[in-house]
C-alpha cells in the first residue's frame, strides 16, 4: 500500500523531510517492525527489505515517478495502469534491478561506452538476477515497475480455506458464494504514535464491524476501535494476531464440530490455511477454486473406481491361476 502519511508540526519543525512522508506498507505483515519497505546497508551497497515504518530516513521518503521506459518491448500487461520509477531520498536515488547492472551484457555495454574503470568492476556480494538495490538516478537510471490494477478497493476480498469451497465470515467457515456480501473483507491501517501501522480487518459492506479477539480461544466481530481489533496479519497462509504467525501470537483455526473460528497459540502449529482471493472482478478466482475442488472430487471418484477395477481384475486373475493349476484328467480310448 502506497501511504501518504501526515506529518505533525513538531516533526516539520525539528526533522528534515518537508511536509510529506510517503511509505510503502505491507499492510498484512504481522510483525510491525517489518511492515514497511526500507533501505539498509549490506555488503557495501544499499538494498531493500522489510523494516520499521517509524524510521523516517529509511521508510518515509518513497515516491513514484512516471517512467517512459517500458520493462518489456513486446509483452503487454493488460492490467498495468502505469509504468513508474520508485525513488527515495527526495527523488535522488532509484531502485534498480541488479541484473540490469551486473549481468555480463550490462558490464560489457559500460566498458564499450568508455565508462571509467568499467573493466575493473566486480559483481557485489549478494547481487543476483532477481534482487534489487538503490543507486543514484542520474548515474544508474532506474528499473521501470508496472502498477497493476486490482478490484479489491471496490469489492473486497475473501478468506478462502484450502478446500476451495469454504470461506471465513468472521464467525465460522461456510460455503463460498459470489452473491454473499457478508463474506467480503477490507483492510484498515492506522499508524500509532510511534509511526508503526496497526492493521484491522473489517467487513467490506459493514465498516463498523471488525474481526476481534474474544475471551478464551474465541474470535468474532466487534467494534473497530477496540484494542482487540488491531494487529492482525497474514503470512504463510496463516491469519494471526499480535505475533509473527509462527513462533508467537494466536492463529485462526477451524473447529471440527461446527466450523467456527478458534484462536490457538501459533507455536502449537494449529491453524487453517487461508488464501486471500484478490482477482480482477471479485469472482473469477473463487469460481476457479470451486472448479478445482470439483475436479479434485471427480478425480478422487475416478481413482476409487479404477482401484476397484484393478482389485476385481486381480481377483479374477488369481481365480484363473488357481483353476489352471488344478490337474485335469482325460480319458483315452484304446
Amino acid at each position: 500500500m502506497y501511504v501518504d502519511r501526515k506529518v505533525s508540526w513538531w516533526s516539520r519543525l525539528f526533522l528534515r523531510g518537508g511536509t510529506r512522508r510517503i511509505s510503502l506498507t505491507m499492510v498484512l505483515e504481522p510483525v510491525q517492525r517489518k511492515a514497511c519497505l526500507v533501505t539498509r546497508k549490506a555488503y557495501g551497497r544499499t538494498i531493500l527489505g522489510g523494516g520499521d515504518c517509524a524510521n523516517v530516513k529509511a521508510a518515509q521518503r518513497w515516491e513514484m515517478l512516471k517512467s517512459n521506459t517500458r520493462r518489456y518491448a513486446t509483452r503487454v500487461n493488460d492490467d498495468a495502469v502505469a509504468s513508474v520509477a520508485l525513488t527515495t531520498n527526495f527523488k535522488r536515488d532509484c531502485v534498480v534491478r541488479d541484473s540490469a547492472l551486473w549481468s555480463r551484457t550490462a558490464r560489457l555495454a559500460r566498458a564499450l561506452s568508455g565508462e571509467k574503470n568499467a573493466h575493473k568492476e566486480k559483481v557485489p556480494r549478494g547481487a543476483l538476477a532477481n534482487t534489487v538495490s538503490v543507486h543514484p538516478c542520474d548515474k544508474r537510471g532506474h528499473t521501470p515497475l508496472e502498477l497493476t490494477a486490482s478490484n479489491v478497493a471496490q469489492s473486497g476480498f475473501l478468506f478462502q480455506a484450502a478446500d476451495g469451497a469454504n470461506c471465513y465470515d468472521g464467525l465460522r467457515f461456510r460455503a463460498c458464494s459470489d452473491e454473499d456480501k457478508t463474506l467480503r473483507w477490507g483492510i484498515g491501517v492506522k499508524f500509532n504514535s510511534r509511526g508503526r501501522p496497526e492493521t484491522a480487518l473489517f467487513k467490506f459492506y459493514n465498516e463498523s464491524a471488525c474481526l476481534v479477539e474474544l475471551a478464551g480461544d474465541n474470535v468474532g466481530l466487534g467494534q473497530c476501535h477496540a484494542k482487540a481489533a488491531k494487529l492482525w496479519g497474514v503470512t504463510r497462509g496463516r491469519l494471526c494476531r499480535n505475533g509473527d504467525c509462527v513462533n508467537n501470537g494466536k492463529c485462526l483455526a477451524r473447529s471440527a464440530y461446527d466450523g467456527q473460528g478458534k484462536l490457538f497459540a501459533c507455536r502449537m502449529n494449529i491453524f487453517e490455511h487461508l488464501t486471500l482471493t484478490l482477482d480482477s472482478d471479485g469472482s473469477d478466482a473463487l469460481a476457479q477454486a470451486l472448479k478445482e475442488a470439483a475436479a479434485r472430487e471427480e478425480a478422487a471418484k475416478l481413482e476409487a473406481a479404477e482401484e476397484q477395477r484393478r482389485y476385481e481384475a486381480r481377483r479374477a486373475q488369481a481365480a484363473a491361476s488357481r483353476t489352471s493349476s488344478t490337474p485335469s484328467y482325460t480319458s483315452s480310448q484304446y
